[in-house]
């Protein structure tokens, strides 16, 4: 649905300038492009995208392979606590050592840690060498399409949070039903809900970059009553949008190339979707161009500090992390859960926002961790230990640094008079966020 508010924030992703409407497409009165208009949804890219990929070498994977999928990338992001029981057999007898011979006992145990250190990280490390190498690689527009055409081929739709959710329930055995794997999921939203409650004034414009199936708004709330602006890049999963928010707004564009009008909108949040972006420093440019001055922006995203074991020298590392970024093994890319070919799917460090922020006209207001899920068995579940699990572990120095998902809540400066005297007006700032093109 294009509202007269809709109408004013959305641009053409080319040149950034007005579109007016035509019975099934809008039009650029600059360039005059032509941007189709298909079951309510308008397509709103810059330009045609090359393939990268064969779309005949595009397949879908079964159950089994996709849950086989979740356990690796489970396995890949944690060490110690994966390993088998002979492991904690060993360690156990190294600790009784340790009571009665404490010199050899401690230089065992040592050994043994940093023995495990080291085998993870050489795990890790070929299995996202192995990633990198994947030739089926989404880099371009084209390439994301020709997954929808392979989805639309079997008869399926675009698989959304919800079901990769419900597969991990499935791959642990249904032992998370109810657990904690649904609570983060759930208090992921939470925390936009909250921040977006917290602006002084309520946001008008509401963009959600990577809605998916809009669960934000028709679950949580977040932007209703208000004007709502889903954008993705699956027409698919905007369909599914489009039917559990029909009053709202679904966009199918690229992200890192918003057809926004510059200073249009209040709060725009980017759930969970960063970490896929060719080059996510680019797309956070284009959501701060598009912020008003005084305009909120939230980005969840992969914490590359995150606690993946409580091997001794893995958490030795995590602390020099904090000052130097340069000793993580960061994730670029991974294999795809729902199909064979490889997505980006970066990790991000503190050092990466800061850079990231430093320069665009911005402050940070909030730059935090969330989502300590280590030890789970230690919650069973329960929403209100989570919740208490989450504000202990976040009070910690240093340590509130290390949950699974890094948080960056940013303020877009506000514009600052002219000191000219002889100017009268304010010009339009750009904050430092000169127009690139996409």
């Amino acid at each position: 649905m294009i509202t007269p508010t809709v109408a004013d924030v959305i641009a053409c992703p080319s040149c950034k300038l007005d579109l007016y409407r035509e019975e099934h497409a809008l039009r650029c009165v600059r360039c005059n492009k032509e941007y189709p208009i298909i079951g309510g949804i308008p397509i709103l890219f810059p330009a045609s995208s090359q393939l990268t990929v064969n779309p005949e070498n595009l397949r879908t994977k079964t159950k089994s392979d996709a849950i086989r999928t979740i356990n690796d990338m489970s396995s890949l992001d944690n060490g110690l606590v994966k390993q088998p029981r002979s492991y904690y057999l060993a360690y156990f007898l190294l600790v009784v050592f340790l009571v009665f011979k404490f010199y050899w006992g401690a230089m065992l145990l040592l050994l043994g840690f940093f023995v495990d250190w080291i085998a993870f990280r050489r795990k890790r490390s070929i299995t996202l060498d192995r990633f990198v190498r994947n030739p089926l690689r989404l880099r371009t527009i084209a390439d994301h399409y020709a997954v929808d055409e392979l989805y639309r081929r079997e008869g399926m739709t675009q698989p959304t949070m919800s079901d990769w959710v419900q597969l991990s329930r499935e791959a642990t055995g249904g032992s998370w039903r109810g657990g904690e794997s649904d609570i983060p999921d759930d208090e992921r939203y939470l925390d936009i809900l909250r921040v977006y409650r917290e602006r002084a004034l309520p946001p008008e414009v509401v963009v959600d970059v990577g809605a998916n199936d809009g669960r934000a708004c028709y679950e949580f709330g977040i932007g209703k009553g208000r004007t709502f602006i889903g954008i993705d890049v699956s027409r698919l999963l905007l369909e599914e949008f489009k039917k559990k928010n029909p009053d709202q707004t679904a966009i199918q564009a690229d992200g890192g190339c918003l057809p926004l009008k510059d200073d249009g909108v209040d709060f725009l949040f980017c759930a969970e979707t960063l970490e896929h972006f060719t080059n996510p420093d680019e797309a956070v440019h284009e959501f701060l161009r598009v912020l008003k001055p005084g305009g909120w922006m939230m980005i969840q995203s992969p914490n590359a500090h995150r606690i993946r074991n409580l091997n001794l020298f893995h958490i030795i590392t995590l602390f020099i992390s904090l000052f130097t970024d340069h000793i993580l093994q960061k994730k670029t890319v991974h294999e795809n859960t729902w199909h064979n070919a490889t997505t980006y799917h970066w990790d991000f460090s503190l050092q990466d926002y800061q850079r990231m922020i430093r320069s665009q006209g911005a402050r940070i207001l909030e730059l935090r961790s969330s989502g300590f899920l280590f030890p789970k068995f230690l919650i069973s579940g329960r929403r209100d230990l989570f919740r208490r699990k989450e504000r202990f572990f976040g009070s910690i120095p240093f340590v509130r640094y290390f949950g699974s998902d890094l948080v960056l809540v940013v303020e877009k400066e506000a514009l600052q008079p002219v000191v000219d005297p002889l100017a009268r007006r304010i010009p339009r700032a750009t904050h430092g966020l000169a127009k690139k093109p996409c």
